[in-house]
């Protein structure tokens, strides 16, 4: 068993830093990660490792409070236990994975701190440090070099993470059969990908995804476009002279090819790909296909995902200027022909929906627009296409912030405090404007979570019955003050889209 010389909290042991992989550094740049050897417990780890390398003020960082991960190094593969002090059984463990958009994160973030998840809920919290950006998602087929280097490296990471969570959290209080992988974001669309991966039944039971970016899966031609163009900015030719480039001259590097590539690619430049042996398709297209059938999965997202990121452009486009915006994100982001004349229905259709209301602005409806088609409909493509045996159960967030300053709604990221209790970490209370509500919604949230990870099925006394979505009821529990079951509370904003998805196709690049 560990020392007892680490710090606690309310009676939770934390063992903070522990590495489950060695430094991917030198020749281990680009290829997936080793196992570290196994825990020692007589060390202390009471400190965090290191956040995977980053910048400290991308476009990603400080959206919302919490976020701050401390020092950043290559040598980054270690990961955060919290226990209950003295477990008299083997309990659920709940593993996190943070987000970050693939190029930011780590958990020294104060808001992942998971004890009082950890002691309120009776379960072991475990989160986990990956390689994000450039170190974790450049795939390199394409280039000369190639073959020395493995693609996914971040979620190559994740899975050895979850392995060393498989082999040793029973030293430490947890039940290696009662696994739940969770995470919001990034760290939610990793786990969509993960949950294509080979045997990854084996070591996790369920999983939770929070307003995941479920099919955020670079295409081939344009992973090869960036892993070009890194080697352009870089100015070398080979994997091997890559290698040799300093950390911080390849983060320069990344962030300079992000920007330059932002239209040709999108937004997110860095993130997973389909290689056909670790990913092996998109998660829309396996999971329908029954991948992962075995794993219970908790899926959903806020009622207002992207008004945390307002585009001030669609301020100044009329209804054919967001039409076309529309068409160019069904075209790109889909890899769908849309049917003529459906991207002018859709603008209509969210215009009208919001003509009167205090969200009727350009960027407002081009925020709701996007938060279907990036976050909504994914989630729900994927529960109506999703086979058994495990059950699907979805939600959504509809808990409205009062931001001082923003209309921010349900926005995307206002589930991390509601998770973590952290109300009171780094300004989130005054930034959402928490009150004893808030606070309620975070228990029922927490026990709901922990109730899934114990048992599979997230129906818990504050809720009642949680039922399995199926694509006759829709039966969708809507987390808000009062918390209820709905059937297809979203039938209007879900047949707006009909005609705009084809079930087969392969989404390529990201969002504008």
């Amino acid at each position: 068993m560990p020392s007892e010389a680490m710090p606690s909290d309310a009676g939770v042991r934390a063992l903070l830093g522990i590495p489950y992989g060695l430094a991917p550094v030198g020749e281990r740049r680009f290829r997936a990660p080793v196992a570290a050897s196994p825990p020692d417990w007589s060390l202390p780890y009471d400190h965090f490792g290191p956040a995977p390398v980053q910048a400290a003020d991308g476009p990603f960082s400080g959206a919302v409070p919490g976020m701050a991960v401390g020092a950043v190094d290559e040598d980054c593969l270690t990961l955060n236990v919290w226990t209950p002090a003295e477990p008299e059984e083997a309990l659920p463990v709940l593993v996190w994975i943070h987000g970050g958009a693939f190029v930011v994160g780590g958990t020294a973030a104060p808001t992942y701190n998971g004890a009082r998840l950890a002691a309120e809920q009776h379960v072991v919290v475990v989160t986990v440090n990956y390689r994000v950006g450039a170190f974790g998602f450049l795939d390199l087929r394409s280039v000369s070099g190639g073959e020395t280097a493995d693609t996914n490296c971040g979620l190559r990471d994740q899975r050895l993470a979850l392995q060393w969570v498989h082999e040793h959290i029973a030293e430490v209080g947890g039940d290696p059969g009662s696994v739940t992988v969770f995470g919001e974001s990034g760290g939610a669309g990793s786990i969509m990908h993960l949950l294509t991966t080979p045997a990854i039944g084996g070591v996790i039971r369920s999983a939770i995804a929070q307003s995941p970016g479920i099919d955020f899966t670079q295409r081939a031609d344009l992973a090869a476009t960036v892993a070009q163009a890194v080697l352009r900015k870089a100015g070398v030719a080979t994997v091997g002279e890559l290698r040799d480039l300093t950390g911080d001259a390849l983060l320069a590097v990344q962030l300079s090819v992000s920007q330059r590539l932002l239209f040709e690619v999108g937004t997110m430049v860095f993130h997973p790909v389909v290689d056909g042996t670790f990913v092996t398709d998109t998660p829309s297209i396996a999971l329908a296909a029954g991948t992962a059938a075995d794993i219970a999965l908790v899926i959903g997202c806020t009622a207002d995902e992207m008004r945390l990121f307002p585009d001030p452009r669609a301020d100044d486009l009329d209804r054919d200027g967001l039409t076309a915006w529309t068409h160019a994100y069904v075209t790109t982001r889909l890899a769908a022909e849309p049917e003529p004349g459906a991207a002018a229905r859709l603008v209509g259709e969210y215009l009208d929906a919001a003509a009167g209301t205090a969200r009727s602005r350009g960027s407002d409806v081009w925020a709701a627009i996007s938060a279907d088609g990036i976050m909504r409909q994914p989630v729900l493509r994927v529960a109506e296409t999703r086979p058994g045996p495990a059950p699907t159960f979805v939600y959504q967030l509809d808990w409205q912030a009062r931001h001082p300053e923003r209309d921010l709604g349900a926005f995307h990221a206002i589930d991390l405090p509601f998770v973590f209790d952290a109300f009171d970490v780094d300004g989130w209370g005054e930034f959402i404007g928490a009150d004893g509500a808030a606070r309620a919604l975070g228990q029922i949230i927490r026990t709901a979570w922990a109730a899934f990870a114990a048992t599979g099925d997230p129906s818990c006394v504050p809720l009642g019955t949680w039922p399995a979505y199926d694509a006759e009821t829709r039966s969708t529990m809507v987390l808000d003050t009062t918390c209820r079951v709905e059937a297809d509370p979203v039938r209007g904003e879900r047949s707006r889209w009909h005609g705009l998805w084809d079930p087969a196709c392969r989404p390529a690049g990201v969002p504008l």
